[in-house]
């Protein structure tokens, strides 16, 4: 768990910021190991129970939590309006044989906390996982790609107690700034945030939900590119670990509608990639839509597509 840094483990010196070469013969073979699958798998569970476990904090009176259900899945039920994005099921399938059993437990959850069930599918959980479904009518809804990449190719000096209070720089008027969350940089992370997603159709109170677990999580760090002194876009990083290895999960990427198309996202994620490896991380992932940009600039940046989720929803009889 990261935790902001004190004055006396700030360094003074910080590696300068360097591009990251775009292995794709390495991530190619990484991504051919089951291991890896479940890694990626394990880490987005981690993710989402953290998200889910900072909603409890803020809405303590909510029927808010997180259920383990069969066979390694675990459901998040939270509050209606968030949608599909909190609201789901991961980890189905993953650890063998899914009963209607196992679905009818996860649907009676569902009913107490008034929401319709929701699976995001692995490709390489149990095949029972998707026969169970297709039986309780549930239907295709939507995709999310998964991106992974190794960060062993990226040169720059291990330091697990690197500062975090000098910009990095990338090009003539781009800088990248980073803190741990503070309730200094909240509010400005919040509405940054939700200028570069209002226009895809979730209301703001939504958007500012989402951004503002972001910032209250003890396990992320929060970065802004800057473009002439200006908040041009924001992205988080949470630096986690599972019994697979540690992995940084890049989240939240945000560009200002004014500053799109002037290379915001890949500055930003390639901060959060030199900042990974400097803090002793190897293994990075992005999740996406695949109609929206991030997966081609992810791509850019030597990220591979690792699989596609389904997410699967139960029809009303």
């Amino acid at each position: 768990m990261l935790h902001a840094p004190t004055t006396s483990a700030i360094h003074t010196e910080l590696p300068k910021p360097v591009q990251p070469s775009t292995n794709t013969k390495m991530t190619a073979r990484l991504l051919n190991k089951l291991d890896t699958i479940h890694h990626i798998e394990e880490a987005h569970i981690l993710h989402l129970s953290r998200q889910v476990e900072v909603f409890m904090q803020l809405l303590p009176r909510d029927n808010i939590g997180y259920h383990p259900v069969g066979s390694g899945g675990v459901s998040y039920l939270t509050k209606p309006n968030l949608g599909q994005q909190i609201n789901c099921t991961l980890g189905l399938g993953m650890k063998g044989l899914v009963t209607e059993t196992d679905l009818e437990n996860l649907e009676a959850l569902h009913d107490d906390a008034d929401l319709t069930p929701s699976i995001l599918l692995c490709p390489y959980a149990d095949q029972s996982a998707l026969q169970a479904l297709a039986m309780r009518n549930y239907v295709l809804d939507s995709f999310l790609n998964i991106y992974a990449r190794s960060l062993h190719d990226i040169q720059v000096e291990v330091d697990p107690y690197m500062s975090f209070s000098e910009d990095l720089t990338f090009g003539p008027d781009m800088i990248v700034s980073r803190t741990p969350a503070n309730d200094d940089v909240t509010s400005s992370f919040i509405h940054a945030s939700v200028a570069g997603f209002k226009d895809d159709g979730r209301s703001v109170d939504v958007l500012a939900s989402l951004a503002e677990t972001a910032a209250l999580r003890r396990d992320t760090i929060l970065y802004f590119g800057k473009i002439d002194g200006q908040i041009a876009g924001v992205g988080a990083m949470a630096l986690m670990e599972t019994k697979y290895g540690k992995v940084a999960h890049l989240y939240i990427d945000s560009t200002v509608p004014s500053f799109r198309g002037r290379g915001v996202q890949s500055a930003l994620i390639r901060a959060r990639l030199n900042d990974a490896k400097s803090l002793g991380y190897d293994f990075a992932t992005i999740h996406c839509l695949p109609s929206i940009g991030t997966g081609r600039n992810a791509e850019k940046e030597g990220f591979g597509l690792a699989f596609t989720k389904t997410m699967l929803t139960k029809r009303s009889d």
